[in-house]
């Protein structure tokens, strides 16, 4: 027979913390939307001001941008509010570090996980393949929103992979899937010995070269068109595939692999990074969040283990595979060809 705890030796802290966590989120995400962050940059205001001009009701103005103080995305000194450093850079619209507009596609997804589970299907509906990208992004600003939204995830992996592996071992590299190169980027910054590239998609050509310009590396960087399931990756010493394997299905990570070890010279590595699941499957929370994400996304995508890639390494060829955790939420599997 099992005998119920009384209700008060049960905290619901825990529960608590994770219901109101969404309330964190959907502050500052309203806060994106109203244009807060845009409209405050290079111009702080008191909460009346700021309250005219983004056409706020007086009774939840203060405790709204007060929130805002508290979440660390603005503060307030004699009664002015102003931007913080990292408001500044990812949710002012009119930068190009600009995320709002990611999040918030993110956040109307999630509205719809019961469907997303209970169909299996992902709730954008924009096919598979290479047409999962071109399709919902035809134009060059939406181009430039969605590797902004991903140099917001790979600008936590960039400095951290650029220390994780031993970079004086090869002399050239190339960011597979790079996006607009802002992984490189940071590589190359502190590895100034490589030849660095990125191959992508060719829609994503101009936002490559406008995020070059403003990282000063115009020319520094080559940018390589071409479908990767469809065209050859470029040769180098070393491959990366951060974030990529974790948007296809498990036939398509083995062709990616695949292609990969054809690319790489003898010797050559490949360096993958994703948010992986424990062999266990037991955590971390983030990446089967993470996962459930790509299940509302993509028609075949998800995160996975590192014997899981470890067996798709192995099968294409590769040897001396290693795993390790690189930062706090992501998972670095490097293997070499023979």
């Amino acid at each position: 027979m099992t005998t119920q705890l009384p209700a008060e030796v049960v905290s619901a802290e825990p529960l608590w913390r994770l219901g109101t966590a969404y309330f964190s989120r959907k502050t500052i995400l309203t806060a994106a939307e109203l244009g807060v962050f845009t409209t405050l940059s290079g111009n702080p205001a008191t909460a009346d001001d700021l309250a005219k001009r983004l056409e706020l009701h007086p009774r939840g103005a203060r405790d709204f941008l007060d929130a805002l103080v508290a979440l660390g995305t603005l503060t307030r000194e004699d009664g002015l509010y102003q931007n913080t450093p990292l408001a500044e850079h990812y949710l002012n619209a009119d930068r190009a570090s600009y995320v709002g507009a990611f999040l918030t596609s993110a956040d109307a997804r999630w509205n719809l996980l019961v469907e997303a589970l209970r169909t299996g299907d992902p709730q954008n509906r924009w096919g598979s393949g290479p047409a999962m990208f071109t399709e919902q992004y035809r134009t060059t600003a939406a181009w430039r929103n969605f590797t902004a939204g991903m140099d917001y995830l790979n600008g936590m992996i960039g400095p951290v992979l650029a220390e994780a592996f031993d970079w004086s071992s090869v002399d050239s590299v190339v960011d597979v899937g790079g996006a607009r190169g802002n992984l490189a980027a940071a590589i190359l910054s502190r590895n100034p010995h490589l030849t660095v590239g990125v191959q992508d998609l060719p829609g994503v050509e101009p936002v490559f070269h406008e995020h070059m310009a403003q990282l000063q590396l115009t020319g520094k960087i080559t940018f390589y068109p071409g479908d990767f399931f469809e065209d050859p990756m470029p040769s180098a010493q070393a491959l990366v595939m951060s974030h990529v394997l974790h948007d296809w299905g498990v036939a398509e990570r083995r062709k990616l692999v695949a292609g990969a070890f054809q690319a790489l010279p003898p010797g050559g590595v490949l360096l993958i990074c994703d948010p992986m699941i424990d062999d266990d499957r037991k955590g971390p929370a983030g990446a089967l969040l993470t996962s459930l994400n790509m299940l509302m996304v993509t028609p075949h995508g998800s995160e996975y283990t590192p014997g899981e890639c470890r067996s798709w390494l192995t099968e294409a060829g590769f040897v001396d595979i290693s795993a390790s955790s690189l930062g706090a939420h992501n998972t670095l599997v490097v293997a070499r060809r023979p």
